[in-house]
Parts: structure tokens; C-alpha cells; sequence
């Protein structure tokens, strides 16, 4: 029997600011507007590129943007102080962090860290999966001197000299490897992180339509990159402007997925637990994440997407 094609949407339309990383793991959004799945949907978007997800946060906080995209570690970390801030999804999962280190800098092992300078994105998830990575190699931070920098300045940092390490993400780990080829060592940053969507909350209550459509222009997005991954990585290669070999390095890395899980309610108490531990907040409580999650967007369009026990 044949399936019927879905209503075409047919009501007013609504303008809504995005804030989205300009790069891979944030792919959804820009694949979502080339396909016309925003249009489609009655969402007149408008997309504001910028380099990491700690500037996307920080446009949604300056009311520079209706919603933005980041890692959830930069969620967490403006939790603490902003508690309108809501997650209404996911647009990837991807484990594409790491520790880059230059071996001029008399750095061959992990046990020679002590005393150098490594770059790094405050209040990023870089800072998070880092302090992770030296806490099980038996090592502070005490130990080491953290450079705050912007991703790119990391690359130009480490390239340059100024610093002896970098922890970063793709593409910029990518970019270091390939410039300092073998005068680098690499090793992974560990676990798996979410990017999220991120929107107040006041904006969330005055147009939960609009989110509602959002989150399925996005689960379009993402049929679309499952079903034709070659065409999917054409279009990010040409409009990231990546090298081919970048994008098959890197897409197997990457999940774009639209969902609300157990495991990133669990990670985001981790990250809120190890920033006061840390000293990184004045703030002595976990928040309780169930009160900053918008279940309904994504329950409308997609429940099998969220697990996240309520």
C-alpha cells in the first residue's frame, strides 16, 4: 500500500536566528537550510556562522540569537548563571577532541606534560574533556599552564610556538596535524560529546510551533544525511570549503542524530560536578538538568528520540 506524503505546512511563516557552528559536527542546520527543510516548514531562518560553541552560547545569552548550537559542556557551564537556558536537542554526537603536542617542545609521553603550555577554549568542552584526560594520567591542572584561545588561535598558537600543546576539536586538530606532520604526537580526548540546541526559555514558551517545526526541519535534515551521506558530504566539503580527505576523516567520527538520551542528562551532572570540584564556579550544586531540558518539541515530531527517564 502506498504511504501518503505528509501534509505540506501551510501556516504563517516565523523568523527565527540561529546562531550555529561553522563547521562539521554542527553540519545539520546548514544541510537542513540547502534542502529547503526550514522553508518547507513555514521558517523564514537565518543562520549566523561562527567558529565555536562557546560563541554561538554566548550570541543566545546577548540575545544576538533566537537559538544556537553548541557543545553541552558550554551549556553547562553557563548553567550555573543562567538558568533560562533550555536544550531541546541534539543536532551530533562525536568524538573528535584531542591532545596535540609538539615533540620539539621535549614532549614524547603523556608523564612529560608537567610545566608546559597547552591552548586551550575555556569554557568549552575541550576544557572539560581535558581536565578529564590529565585527572587519568594522574596529573592537575596545577601542573600544566592553561592558554585561553579562540580554536583558530590554538592552531596558530602551536604552529607559531606559543604554546607547546593544544586540546581542541576538529578541524582544527586536523589543520595541526597536517601543518607540523610529524613534529606532533596525538592522543585522543576521550569520551563522546553532544552538541546541542540550545533556546531561553521565554523564547521556547512563546513559540513552541516554531521549535516544534525547527526540530522536524532538523529530523529531515537528518533522514537526508543518512540516506544520501555521499551527496551529504559533497555539499559540507564544498561549503565548509574542507578538503576531501578532511571530510572522510572526520565524518566516521560524527553522528547527526536529533535526540534527547539518558547517557546526556548523566554527562551533563558530570560536567557540572567537576566544574565545582574545580573551582571554575562559585556555585557548590549540581542543578537539577531535568528543568533546563523542552521535552515537547521533539515529543511531538519524533518520542522514540528521547529516553531520558522523567
Amino acid at each position: 500500500m502506498r504511504q501518503e506524503e505528509p501534509e505540506k505546512y501551510t501556516g504563517p511563516v516565523e523568523k527565527i536566528t540561529v546562531a550555529a557552528a561553522e563547521y562539521l559536527t554542527g553540519a545539520l542546520i546548514y544541510v537542513a537550510e540547502d534542502q529547503r527543510f526550514f522553508e518547507e516548514n513555514g521558517l523564514d531562518v537565518t543562520i549566523r556562522g561562527y567558529g565555536s560553541g562557546k560563541a554561538c552560547a554566548d550570541a543566545l545569552i546577548n540575545a544576538e540569537a533566537d537559538i544556537c548550537t553548541s557543545a553541552g559542556f558550554v551549556f553547562v557551564s553557563n548553567s550555573f548563571d543562567h538558568a533560562d537556558l533550555r536544550v531541546f536537542g541534539t543536532i551530533a554526537t562525536a568524538q573528535v577532541k584531542e591532545l596535540i603536542v609538539r615533540r620539539d617542545r621535549g614532549i614524547t609521553t603523556i608523564d612529560d606534560l608537567p610545566g608546559k603550555r597547552i591552548g586551550v577554549t575555556r569554557k568549552s568542552g575541550a576544557e572539560f574533556l581535558l581536565g578529564v584526560f590529565l585527572t587519568l594520567n594522574s596529573l592537575s591542572y596545577e601542573a600544566v599552564e592553561l592558554v585561553d584561545l579562540k580554536p583558530s588561535e590554538i592552531v596558530e598558537g602551536i604552529s607559531d610556538g606559543d604554546i607547546d600543546a593544544a586540546f581542541t576539536w576538529d578541524p582544527y586538530s586536523y589543520d595541526i596535524k597536517k601543518e607540523l606532520e610529524e613534529d606532533v604526537i596525538s592522543w585522543p580526548g576521550g569520551e563522546d560529546f553532544y552538541f546541542v540546541l540550545l533556546a531561553k526559555r521565554d523564547w521556547i514558551e512563546s513559540n513552541p510551533a516554531a521549535a516544534e517545526r525547527f526540530i522536524k526541519s532538523l529530523l529531515e535534515a537528518e533522514e537526508y544525511i543518512r540516506d544520501n551521506s555521499e551527496k551529504a558530504k559533497e555539499f559540507v566539503k564544498d561549503r565548509f570549503d574542507y578538503e576531501a580527505d578532511y571530510i572522510e576523516y572526520s565524518w566516521p567520527r560524527q553522528e547527526f542524530a536529533v535526540i534527547l538520551e539518558q547517557a546526556m542528562l548523566i554527562t551533563f551532572e558530570d560536567q557540572a560536578r567537576w566544574r565545582i570540584e574545580n573551582n571554575l564556579t562559585n556555585k557548590t550544586t549540581v542543578p537539577n538538568y531535568l528543568d533546563f531540558i523542552y521535552f515537547d518539541g521533539l515529543e511531538a515530531v519524533k518520542p522514540k528520540a528521547i529516553s531520558v527517564i522523567r
